[in-house]
């Protein structure tokens, strides 16, 4: 049985099981905290990194996988891709450009975009000045579920 040890509000530890599904509350301070994950391959991103918050591998959750991404001012983007979990992006911050099958969006906070399954999709920012910060929600249990398929590889 595997065990993950939290705080409650009393600030006390405690073990939380994982192998069931559980409620979970990330603070501001953890969510600051926690390292931040980039592409590797460079036709992938540039200037994008994101935090995922909320998925099997690492909460005791499932069905919903969610994080903050970002895509630091100037030329920043994520590349044109696809997957088989359709896709929702609720925008904290900034403003941007998100592609959907060809079609551009401008997007800026407060804006939700909903992207079905295998739509070719990108996101960049359009400022050179400000982080272009979004939530993202994909339907699946975990994050290592969702395979990225980029255009840069010949998807």
């Amino acid at each position: 049985m595997t065990k993950l040890t939290t705080c409650n509000s009393r600030r006390e530890a405690t073990s939380i099981d994982t192998t069931m599904t559980q409620p979970v509350v990330i603070s501001s301070d953890e969510i600051a905290q926690q390292p931040s994950e980039h592409f590797p391959d460079v036709r992938h991103g540039s200037g994008l990194n994101w935090k995922t918050l909320l998925s099997s591998s690492k909460t005791p959750t499932d069905t919903l996988t969610t994080g903050i991404a970002t895509c630091a001012p100037g030329n920043s983007l994520l590349c044109t891709h696809q997957h088989t979990h359709a896709e929702i992006y609720y925008v904290i911050r900034g403003s941007g450009v998100v592609e959907i099958e060809g079609k551009e969006f401008d997007v800026k906070e407060g804006s939700v975009v909903f992207i079905p399954s295998d739509a070719k999709h990108g996101v960049r920012n359009a400022s050179g000045s400000e982080e272009f910060v979004w939530l993202y929600v994909f339907a699946a249990d975990g994050f290592g579920e969702v395979e990225y398929r980029f255009l840069t590889d010949g998807s």
